[in-house]
């Protein structure tokens, strides 16, 4: 069989003796010999081996397929005596993987690849790899990356939780080591950092990673009301503003408008149209906006609100306060602010007085929305895409790679900003 002209140059510092094809099996064999000029390497130092030779063993790695053909390369791996590492090392084959030296180069990195947009269960069955095995391929070659990575400069950024993990790693465990802390940038919309925990320690190791330099330079950060995430901001970005984000915002402030139907719920008589209507299997037609609710929802609330003066004044405060983020400005806002608090004083409803006094200890925080306009909601759409990344590989069991998986997949560890294999070398 004639030998292609592509292979003759595959596999520098050998030269190809043989082929043979084997279409019943689906494969190619290769057969190399080594050429006597090569330099001989330590594998693991790459200082020059001993001239001696020490011996050698047949290796059989498997190279990129031809035409749905599997290739497999045989060939002699020389072994000599490093005088840096003192003992006898196998030469280096620049060729093959750094991560297996079952594969090579190239096709390692194409495996690995695929394992970026892809399941690496899906990635074994149509390559007939081992699921084990490529799984560590692909864990080793996004360590490598990770080793070369660097955090971008930033001076936006979003940060927000996402659960990794329900079960605890050891007896003990409080429930916030569980979780994932995920930053990102605001302006490329790209994740750049992924932290184990949700604690404080979590966003200072970010912190202490860029610098102080790169700290001075963050002029907004976007989170939740997080305690833990405030008091590492405030000690370390001391030219930042810290927004807290609006949907956390409003979040908080429609389970105070629930409580409140349940209290407006149990005043009346059970078993009355009124308790029917404003049971809990209807408490989102509650705190929905007007112009997003159906014909049959606004139907419904209408005859809620005839029957009860009560539920009439909790609709008139929540469609105030769904028009605050819309303010032009911080006067405007706090005016509206303060309308709401004299109607809800007026009301007498108590779940919305607590969010009210809660809402106005953090005004310092909340009124820099109006002058940045920024949000975690960028953080909010990630979890969605690690949430679809824990999915379709049913959970992951080492933390480690989980956490690579996010940045590979939301982030830079990935093929598209490390191009090739040969630049990690």
């Amino acid at each position: 069989m004639s030998i292609p002209r592509f292979l003759r140059s595959a596999f520098p510092g050998f030269q190809v003796l043989e082929m043979k094809e084997w279409l019943r099996e689906g494969r190619i064999d290769v057969f190399l010999e080594a050429k006597l000029e090569r330099p001989r390497n330590c594998h693991r130092c790459v200082k020059p081996l001993e001239p001696q030779n020490q011996g050698k063993y047949r290796v059989q790695v498997e190279a990129m397929p031809v035409l749905g053909l599997r290739v497999h390369v045989h060939f002699w791996r020389e072994r000599g005596y490093c005088r840096h590492c003192r003992k006898h090392r196998a030469e280096s084959i620049a060729w093959l993987s750094e991560e297996t030296p079952h594969l090579t180069q190239d096709y390692a990195w194409w495996l690995g690849r695929l394992c970026e947009i892809a399941p690496v269960s899906r990635v074994a069955e149509m390559f007939f790899r081992d699921e084990t095995t490529l799984w560590r391929l692909d864990f080793a070659r996004m360590k490598r990356m990770l080793a070369r990575y660097k955090i971008p400069e930033v001076t936006q950024l979003s940060v927000d939780e996402v659960y990794a993990r329900k079960k605890p790693k050891f007896a003990g465990e409080s429930r916030d080591e569980r979780f994932f802390t995920v930053i990102s940038d605001l302006k490329t919309r790209k994740v750049i950092w992924v932290a184990e925990s949700r604690r404080k320690e979590a966003l200072d190791q970010f912190f202490l990673l860029i610098g102080k330099q790169a700290c001075a330079q963050i002029q907004v950060i976007a989170s939740d009301q997080h305690e833990g995430y405030a008091a590492s901001i405030q000690e370390k970005l001391p030219n930042a503003t810290h927004v807290w984000d609006r949907f956390h915002l409003m979040q908080i402030f429609e389970e105070a408008v629930n409580d409140t139907r349940k209290t407006l719920h149990e005043e009346q008589e059970r078993g009355s149209d009124l308790s029917r209507l404003s049971r809990g299997q209807y408490r989102f037609m509650f705190v929905k906006k007007d112009s997003r609710r159906t014909p049959e929802e606004k139907a419904h609330i209408e005859d809620v609100l005839k029957a009860n003066a009560g539920f009439a004044k909790l609709e008139l405060i929540k469609e105030r306060m769904l028009t605050f983020f819309d303010s032009a400005d911080e006067s405007e806002a706090k005016g509206i602010f303060e309308q709401l608090g004299d109607w809800i004083w007026q009301c007498g409803f108590r779940p919305l007085m607590r969010w009210y006094e809660s809402f106005e200890q953090g005004w310092d925080t909340v009124r820099n929305y109006f002058r940045y306009r920024v949000t975690s909601a960028l953080s909010e759409g990630i979890n969605n895409v690690i949430k679809s990344i824990k999915r379709r590989a049913f959970g992951y069991k080492n933390m480690e790679y989980f956490r690579l998986k996010i940045l590979q997949v939301c982030g830079y560890l990935n093929s598209r900003f490390i191009p090739s294999a040969e630049s990690l070398g």
